[in-house]
C-alpha cells in the first residue's frame, strides 16, 4: 500500500484534524510561519504543535518545518523541495497559518501539480474538506526560457535577449505580450513575483 504524506500549512491545531482523520497519513510535515512561533502568540503556537505530536506522533513521524511566511517565492519553494522528496501520495491542506504562508504553498504545488495528490482546505463552517483545483503555469519551454533570461537582464535589450535565445524579435515580442497578460513581466518586460514563482 502506497504511503501517503500530508503536507499541512499551521498555526492551530483544528485545521489539522479533518485532513489527518480523512487521509490517514504515514508522515505529516506542518509548515509554520516563524514568526509565529515567536509572536505574541507563540506559545498558543507551540501549544498546538505538541497536541499535533500528542495525538497523531505515534502513527504518523511529524516534522516541523519553519519557514518565513511572508517570502512567497521561498515558501513555494520549500513545498517543491518537499513534493520532490517525500515518497507517496501527497496531500496538501492549506487550512491553517498565515494567508501568505497558505498561498506560498499553493504557488508550490501549482509549480509541481503532477507529484501533488490533493490540494484542500478546511470548510470554516463546519471543518469538512474542500478539494481544491490542481492548477499550473502553463508556461511552455520557449517561454519559460525567456523569463530565465529576463530574471538575469542586467539591462539587456530585448535585441540582444532575442539574438542569444536565437528567436526573432517579432516571436520574442508575442511571447512577451502573453507573458505581461499572465502578470508574469511588467510594462517594461522586467519579471514581477508571479514570474519568479513560475519559473520554481
Amino acid at each position: 500500500m502506497e504511503k501517503t504524506v500530508l503536507i499541512s500549512t499551521f498555526y492551530s491545531f483544528e485545521p489539522l484534524v479533518a485532513s489527518a482523520t480523512a487521509y490517514s497519513p504515514s508522515r505529516i510535515a506542518l509548515l509554520v510561519a516563524g514568526d509565529s512561533l515567536n509572536g505574541r502568540d507563540g506559545e498558543k503556537v507551540k501549544a498546538n504543535i505538541s497536541k499535533a505530536k500528542d495525538v497523531y506522533g505515534s502513527v504518523a513521524p511529524i516534522e516541523v518545518i519553519k519557514v518565513n511566511g511572508s517570502d512567497l517565492v521561498g515558501v513555494a519553494k520549500k513545498t517543491v523541495e518537499l513534493l520532490e522528496n517525500e515518497e507517496g501520495k501527497k496531500i496538501v491542506n492549506i487550512s491553517g497559518g498565515w494567508k501568505l504562508l497558505a498561498q506560498g504553498v499553493l504557488y508550490g504545488c501549482y509549480a509541481r501539480p503532477e507529484l501533488v495528490e490533493k490540494i484542500v482546505c478546511n470548510n470554516i463552517e463546519d471543518n469538512t474538506l474542500i478539494e481544491l483545483p490542481k492548477l499550473s503555469f502553463n508556461l511552455s519551454s520557449a517561454k519559460k526560457e525567456l523569463l530565465e533570461e529576463l530574471l538575469n537582464r542586467n539591462g539587456k535589450a530585448i535585441a540582444e535577449i532575442a539574438k542569444k535565445l536565437d528567436k526573432t524579435r517579432g516571436m520574442l515580442y508575442q511571447h512577451l505580450k502573453e507573458l505581461k497578460e499572465n502578470g508574469y513581466v511588467d510594462d517594461k518586460f522586467d519579471i514581477t513575483l508571479a514570474g519568479r514563482m513560475a519559473l520554481i
